[in-house]
């Protein structure tokens, strides 16, 4: 019943973004039974400001806002999309500036956040370690962490840069089916694993961290020694560091594959996020059973446990009509929308 109510909640803040994609945005706060709807450039920040200590489910419509502050409670925070979809009936929910997740004496945040494209990046900082953070089909310039984590989960995200461990401990960080260009700065005895993702960047660093079913674009600096390399798509050197890291079943450059357009069935040769026409790429291999995981799957983004799909859970409008005859007092209007339900 509760999942049932909180459907309906994000399904009405949906309706009013949807009617209201032209006249400006809102937030919807559900509050245990309490439903209230900030509209404005500022509703998000709004909407953390009036949130209970713990608990508060955030609905945010598509459009632009403000920057909410710091984050210092604990939440679910759902984006319409961080990519306009047409075809889809998507618009993108866009927050300006870093998302700063910051943990104190008095509260350590648990964080969940899907759906939503941040213009600069996300940052885990405060004074306290902090505990199973999950970003979802998210968009951001990089993640950086500057305070000790415990059981970060991060999937189905597009970085537009990178991972920065800032020197300090992640244990049971984990990266799913991301594309992100590299990951770096990790303190000793972090435990980090990278799956099912494309890191597109040839630069920059690659901690000695567990790497499996991925495919890699780095060619100029190899990988930490100490790392575990499993069933990658790169290139040999990268990977294998003069025989420093663990290796088996990885697709080497230059035996397995040549070039990038041999991978992908859209023919590109490149790792850009968006094909020559603009559009996100959908990253499906031309033959899948050629670059197979450790789990089975194909490498890269589209196999795993969360295949790649940047559409997020918020209800969906697919359409809407108004019967053009109407009895006096009365407006028949037909809205059908695809249910996922928020958890």
């Amino acid at each position: 019943m509760k999942k049932f109510f909180l459907f309906v909640v994000a399904l009405v803040g949906t309706l009013l973004a949807h009617a209201q994609l032209s006249d400006g945005v809102s937030a919807t706060l559900q509050a245990g039974e309490t439903t209230t709807v900030f509209y404005g450039f500022d509703a998000f920040k709004d909407a953390v400001t009036a949130a209970p200590d713990a608990g508060g489910i955030i609905t945010l419509s598509p459009g632009a806002f403000s920057n909410p502050g710091n984050i210092s409670k604990s939440m679910k925070i759902y984006g319409a999309g961080f990519q306009s979809d047409l075809d889809n009936n998507i618009g993108e929910t866009r927050v300006n500036g870093h998302l700063n997740i910051v943990s104190t004496v008095e509260a350590v945040p648990v964080i969940r956040i899907e759906g939503v494209y941040f213009v600069n990046d996300v940052i885990l900082s405060g004074t306290q370690k902090i505990e199973n953070t999950e970003i979802v089909k998210c968009s951001f310039n990089s993640i950086l962490q500057r305070v000790e984590t415990n059981n970060t989960i991060v999937r189905q995200c597009y970085f537009r840069y990178d991972i920065g461990g800032e020197n300090n401990k992640g244990t049971g960080f984990l990266v799913s089916n991301c594309l992100f260009r590299y990951v770096r700065g990790f303190a000793a005895g972090s435990s980090v694993t990278i799956t099912h993702c494309i890191m597109f960047g040839n630069d920059g660093h690659n901690g000695s961290y567990m790497y499996s079913d991925n495919i890699m674009n780095h060619s100029y600096y190899a990988i930490d020694a100490g790392a575990t390399c499993y069933n990658n798509v790169g290139y040999e050197g990268l990977l294998r560091n003069s025989d420093q890291n663990l290796c088996q079943g990885n697709y080497y450059q230059g035996s397995a594959w040549t070039k990038w357009e041999a991978l992908f069935a859209d023919g590109q040769d490149n790792l850009n996020y968006a094909d020559t026409e603009g559009k996100p790429r959908t990253w499906v291999l031309k033959n899948p059973t050629a670059y197979v995981g450790v789990d089975g799957t194909p490498c890269g983004v589209t196999g795993g446990n969360f295949p790649w799909n940047p559409i997020p859970a918020t209800p969906r409008i697919l359409s809407t009509s108004v019967d053009a005859k109407t009895t006096p007092g009365t407006l028949k209007v037909s809205i059908k929308a695809e249910a996922r339900p928020i958890e």
